[in-house]
């Protein structure tokens, strides 16, 4: 099964690189992406597309990885970093940091988004832990927060006459991309997927009640503030350099469990492909739609993810 989901991800990489406003047969995409020249068409894909599906899939995996994180570690199917406020945690405090110091670029946008992500993951681990709430009421609440905190964002941005490209960021993009938006985030993914697969039997044991767990000698404590830490890290990272894009750690868990069962180094490992798969046919779909215009990816996902959570919560109330 992943080698399927690999050659479609490939396919979805391969028609990114060769679809845009300059059209580039498959077969000269594939020959430059291999054997690069000087060329404009070269340059095209080197510096341009290249980058933007390197970086969908760096952004699709760490969403991915944290949705599925965020649903063991909160028993919660309805979870994931945008349904419970993370994605918009994280957007709030990097547009106070870009409003406040207006220099602050690339790596720099990363520390904001670590700090608004694990505020906001605070709080929701507070509620989830206070046992007054069920699955869908967290859910509920978490949407609330994000609905207030970009009510707080949008006062911000007309308050200080905000340039549009932070507000072309707030939508959720890939659109730009470069190497060094790619660089930023490499590490966070590889050191945040290469743990959550290491850890990935200890989020067997963290999926089941805490009594049990601790009946199986794990301390859930420590595994849960792990999957904490790693959630932060893959959510915030992905939002510094691409914008709060939602729904893709709510769906791929979802289809990933339907596909191949529930066993965490099973799914994680799916999910890593699954994330930018969806991320990159996303994107291209965003291209076609309003060719030769260009519809964000965040946009795309939620007219993608809204009708996808209203089945998923329905299934939930039906239970």
């Amino acid at each position: 099964m992943g080698a399927v989901f690999l050659v479609l991800l490939s396919i979805a990489i391969v028609a990114g690189i060769g679809f845009g406003v300059s059209d580039l047969p498959i077969n000269r995409a594939l020959q430059l992406l291999f054997s690069p020249d000087r060329s404009a068409a070269s340059a095209l894909v080197w510096d341009v597309r290249l980058p933007r599906a390197a970086l969908a899939v760096a952004v699709g995996a760490n969403l991915a990885i944290a949705g599925v994180l965020i649903q063991t570690l909160t028993r919660n199917p309805l979870a994931s970093p945008q349904t419970f406020g993370i994605n918009a945690g994280a957007s709030l405090i990097i547009v106070i940091a870009l409003i406040a110091w207006p220099d602050i670029r690339g790596a720099g946008m990363v520390w904001p988004a670590f700090a608004g992500a694990a505020a906001i993951g605070l709080v929701m681990w507070a509620l989830s832990a206070s046992g007054t709430m069920g699955g869908m009421e967290l859910a509920l609440a978490g949407i609330s927060i994000q609905l207030v905190l970009a009510a707080v964002v949008q006062a911000i941005l007309i308050a200080n006459n905000a340039a549009q490209d932070i507000v072309y960021w707030l939508a959720g993009s890939v659109n730009g991309a470069q190497w060094s938006k790619v660089w930023i985030i490499l590490p966070f993914s590889l050191a945040g997927g290469a743990v959550a697969l290491i850890g990935a039997r200890h989020f067997d044991v963290l999926a089941l009640d805490e009594t049990t767990g601790i009946s199986l000698g794990q301390n859930a404590k420590r595994v849960g503030g792990l999957a904490a830490t790693l959630i932060v890290i893959l959510a915030g990272s992905a939002v510094a350099v691409s914008g709060p894009i939602g729904f893709i750690g709510l769906l791929v868990p979802h289809i990933v469990r339907r596909l191949a069962g529930g066993d965490h180094l099973t799914v994680l490992a799916l999910s890593v492909i699954c994330g930018p798969l969806l991320l990159n046919c996303a994107d291209l779909l965003g291209r076609v739609a309003a060719f030769p215009a260009e519809t964000p990816v965040g946009i795309v996902t939620a007219l993608i993810g809204a009708p996808a959570f209203l089945i998923i919560l329905w299934k939930q109330r039906a239970k």
